[in-house]
């Protein structure tokens, strides 16, 4: 086996040897981060509030009031929606009566 030769195996099995080590690194955190996800998701909600700290508290206030905002539009687009629903059905049954008098006329 030539010197380049060599070399390059090694630096291939040293290459190998790195992404097995990097992947037991990122498994490592993905089993951390799994078990204080479980850890936060097992707290009663005041306790789980406490342990994520006066951001969390902040980015929760954020996304009920987004949630306020999108449930309000909802219900204002579902109004709107009806109300046409309303109006098409009438003008339905106006001209339906109008077809049926000039018919008997």
């Amino acid at each position: 086996m030539t010197e380049g030769a060599g070399q390059h195996l090694y630096d291939a099995v040293s290459a190998q040897k790195h992404q097995v080590v990097d992947s037991f690194a990122d498994q490592r955190e993905q089993l951390r981060k799994a078990v204080a996800d479980q850890r936060l998701a097992a707290m009663p909600e005041e306790m789980r509030r406490a342990a994520l700290g006066p951001s969390a508290q902040v980015s929760r206030e954020i996304v009920d009031a987004l949630r306020a905002i999108i449930a309000q539009e909802v219900t204002r687009q579902l109004d709107l929606a009806i109300c046409a629903m309303l109006a098409r059905a009438a003008e339905t049954e106006e001209g339906a009566a109008l077809s049926a008098e000039a018919t008997h006329s």
